[in-house]
């Protein structure tokens, strides 16, 4: 257990903050993107909605993405009010998925690209705003957290990169991210070296690895500084109850963690998996940790 003092409000200030939502069903309460949260001193504040999950046939991805989050909750009314008052916000949109059963295993590369795009401008479409001057969805993140073994480095690469091309010259998105972990780092990575200028955040998962300690973290982050950047690379904590427990970065790590990196100016921002868990929190403080991590330090 670490021996640093308590951190204070006034100690995180990230430069951008990024809060994944609509993941999971729960909890009713739910049922608006939540505005308390947002850290107007906070130059960007990102919504991430997820999934865009594709359909699949004997195993393999078609490339047809369709939205799985509610979208009586978080659909283009709801979009559109959060950016109105709030104008340091954006919504993207993650495609992909947390587990096994939502691999990116293509069953044809070029027919999964064509697909891909059609069925995700579909999703754009559906919150576009005719009498609006910019796009409600402002770009997408890519969040594969299964890689089947038979897809290579240069495939995954070669699918996602078209895509990602296509989508911003065909819809104007102006934001990408990725969301690697150490499963899935030399697909990330390939994709990464070969689309560095249209990839704008890397959403790493920490809380995915074992890390035992606040030095643990920030020396794993300081190295992937090396490899994406510290201009790109994002720390990432996690509410959800199966990213918890032993050999798992305590959030008070992270928030230590995040401090010691923010006073070396190594910090350029947070994200937090997932606004859904962060809501439903048992000790009756609903998103505790991401007010935490986005106090104005004024």
């Amino acid at each position: 257990m670490s021996t640093a003092p308590i951190i204070g409000d006034n100690d995180v200030n990230p430069v951008i903050f990024r809060e994944y939502i609509g993941v999971k069903s729960y909890p009713d309460s739910l049922n608006n993107f939540p505005a308390d949260i947002i850290g107007r001193h906070i130059p960007e504040f990102h919504f991430i909605l997820g999934f865009a999950h594709e359909t699949y046939v004997d195993g393999k991805g078609t490339g047809i993405f369709n939205a799985s989050w509610k979208i009586p909750f978080f659909g283009p009314d709801n979009v559109d009010d959060i950016k109105t008052n709030h104008g340091n916000v954006k919504v993207v949109i993650s495609i992909g998925g947390r587990d096994t059963k939502y691999p990116f295993h293509p069953a044809h590369k070029l027919e999964w690209c064509d697909n891909a795009v059609e069925s995700l401008k579909k999703i754009f479409q559906l919150y576009n705003r005719t009498n609006s001057c910019y796009n409600l969805i402002d770009g997408i993140d890519i969040n594969y957290e299964y890689i089947h073994p038979d897809v290579s480095e240069e495939d995954f690469s070669y699918c996602i990169g078209n895509v990602i091309k296509r989508l911003k010259k065909d819809v104007g998105i102006d934001v990408v991210s990725i969301a690697p972990s150490h499963e899935t780092q030399k697909h990330y990575k390939t994709l990464y070296l070969a689309r560095t200028n249209d990839i704008n955040w890397v959403n790493y998962q920490f809380y995915i690895d074992t890390l035992k300690s606040k030095d643990e973290f920030v020396n794993l982050f300081l190295n992937l500084s090396d490899e994406y950047g510290s201009k790109k690379l994002l720390a990432g904590a996690s509410t959800d109850p199966a990213d918890a427990g032993k050999g798992k970065l305590s959030r008070e790590d992270f928030l230590e963690g995040c401090v010691d990196l923010h006073s070396t100016q190594s910090l350029r921002g947070i994200f937090i998996w997932n606004a859904n868990d962060s809501a439903s929190n048992p000790n009756g403080k609903p998103f505790s940790l991401e007010k935490k991590s986005t106090r104005d330090p004024q």
